[in-house]
């Protein structure tokens, strides 16, 4: 019977130790993992629709783009980087305005009178038939933005680039435009009026050490100052209604206009 008592004990402690270490490693999982990528970093479903501007690949205004492209070229040397996954440099845009996805159905992140179980294709195509009436009028680009210097903090992730408007007269049309498709969408995220604009490079799939934590940050703030005398004032075009199955591509249906 001490014998049975012991096993008994041990077994529950080892099963004690072990839903302990599950507790631990989920409050420690990045927020993204498990919502817009595995674990292991492989990408994985997030069905939706966004408005958003893309970076400009070639031609005038396309020097952030190359410059986020050596940021690019520079991330595999990163004694963190096994750590992050790198979006591709194709899908690189700020967001102006996040619509609606397939893992957030609830009131207010999902559109105001439709049905928290309608299909997906169903809300892109009745949000795009919203859109495709809406005029952007004053609110029309271009935005001039610009990298914030700013050091991140301390809960922020890698590779975001946290962005400014450059002048007052961006600042109210953006502002201003993102309360009008707050209104034609049905969609008031939390913290709507304190949105911060950005431009994502990669997620984070697993937590930092210490030492990781301070590189990233040490290269980030070299790769700002980078950017920044490459490209001091960022400029983007009229929004894109896009599509997306993931985080890896992001496809326009059309402009507004």
């Amino acid at each position: 019977m001490t014998t049975r008592r012991m096993l008994l004990k041990g077994t529950i402690a080892t099963l004690g130790g072990m839903a302990a270490a599950r507790a631990i490693g989920a409050e420690h999982r990045p927020n993204d993992v498990g919502r817009k990528f595995a674990a292991d970093g492989r990408v994985v479903p997030f069905r939706g629709n966004t408005i958003i501007c893309h970076l400009p690949q070639q031609g005038e205004g396309s020097e952030p783009f190359d410059a986020l492209l050596d940021v690019y070229r520079e991330l595999p040397g990163e004694s963190w980087s096994r750590k992050v996954t790198a979006l591709p440099p194709s899908s690189y845009h700020m967001t102006v305005f996040g619509g609606a996805n397939d893992k957030e159905r609830r009131y207010p992140l999902w559109p105001a009178g439709l049905a928290l179980d309608m299909p997906m294709e169903e809300c892109d195509r009745i949000l795009a038939e919203r859109l495709r009436s809406f005029k952007l009028g004053e609110d029309a680009a271009p935005y001039r933005m610009r990298v914030n210097p700013e050091a991140p903090s301390a809960h922020e992730t890698p590779l975001t680039l946290r962005l400014l408007t450059a002048d007052a007269d961006t600042e109210k049309r953006l502002l201003q435009l993102r309360d009008r498709l707050s209104e034609v969408t049905g969609i008031h995220e939390p913290g709507h009026d304190r949105y911060q604009f950005h431009i994502t490079l990669g997620y984070q799939v697993a937590p930092l050490t210490d030492d990781e934590d301070a590189a990233w940050r040490h290269s980030l703030a070299n790769w700002k100052t980078m950017i920044a005398q490459r490209a001091p004032i960022i400029t983007l075009g009229n929004p894109e209604y896009c599509l997306l199955n993931d985080m890896f591509a992001f496809k326009r249906q059309f402009y507004l206009s």
